[in-house]
């Protein structure tokens, strides 16, 4: 009996169906959708996004309520106002950014070292998927993850401001323009960081290590040279200080702990680094080990 060669399969439709950078994105996001980490990231994020809207209705009633005219000056004297409050609701003291690195370390380590442990890539680069779609899904996922997070600080606070006090709420009815280009920043910048420690890291846990590594290092070298030298501008080595001085130079608040200078240059060469690191490690040459 003659034994026929199997026939091939059909030629894909590469001109049908999402990008190849947009199937990776979304794959990567059903994989952290399942995991049990996000609910209590989750949990703290909800619970710090209520604290800003009760402090944002207390300080409505000291405003408004004749009743509270003590309590008005006590709170005047505590609590950041004008500008500084403004500022505060995307970092809330540095409590809620320095929260958000741990949430992007945890879930964004693994982004290219989970697909160098598991040897992932050769198989991508296969199939029609070229290495900018690969770095480019994984950027998306890096950056989009912590500006989804940042940008109900952003928006449902003013929200509520124009909803129970109109135009003369505590925050001002301009506020979006400035908050949300400051989670857009926060955001790339910490997502290049992720995206480049990840491709350094030769497992998810490594990762976590590299980017909270970076971070905490960056910091602290960072300090260490500005107290030195005397000169706050070598905070701007540090992605934490960066992400705390955008907030405030775009809110203009008095005294910024970052000039624009240094916070412009500073975030360049960590985005431009970080980024042209995940593009070398991420080159096919690389994936074959």
């Amino acid at each position: 009996m003659p034994i026929y060669a199997p026939s091939l399969p059909p030629r894909p439709a590469l001109d049908q169906g999402l990008p190849a950078a947009l199937v990776i994105a979304r794959f990567d996001i059903r994989r952290v959708l399942k995991q049990r980490v996000g609910r209590f990231f989750g949990f703290m994020f909800v619970g710090s996004l209520l604290i800003q809207l009760a402090t944002l209705y207390v300080r409505h009633l000291l405003r408004t309520q004749s009743a509270f005219g003590g309590v008005r000056d006590f709170a005047a004297q505590v609590l950041p106002q004008g500008p500084e409050f403004h500022a505060g609701i995307l970092t809330m003291s540095g409590w809620l950014t320095t929260l958000l690195w741990f949430q992007v370390a945890l879930v964004g380590g693994g982004l290219v070292a989970r697909d160098s442990l598991y040897r992932i890539r050769p198989l991508m680069y296969a199939h029609p998927v070229r290495p900018l779609d690969y770095l480019a899904a994984k950027g998306l996922f890096a950056a989009g993850l912590p500006f989804i997070i940042l940008l109900p600080f952003a928006i449902l606070p003013w929200g509520m401001s124009l909803l129970i006090a109109g135009t003369s709420g505590p925050i001002s009815v301009w506020a979006p323009l400035y908050l949300v280009p400051s989670a857009l920043l926060i955001a790339l910048l910490m997502g290049a960081v992720t995206l480049g420690a990840s491709s350094l890291a030769a497992s998810p846990k490594a990762g976590f290590g590299w980017v909270l590594g970076i971070s905490l290092g960056a910091n602290a070298l960072g300090g260490l040279l500005s107290g030195l030298l005397h000169q706050p501008a070598w905070m701007a080595l540090s992605p934490q200080a960066l992400v705390q001085a955008w907030p405030a130079l775009l809110c203009r608040v008095t005294d910024p702990p970052l000039d624009w200078l240094p916070t412009l240059v500073g975030t360049t060469v960590h985005l431009v680094l970080w980024t042209y690191i995940a593009a070398r490690r991420t080159r096919p040459s690389e994936a074959v080990l």
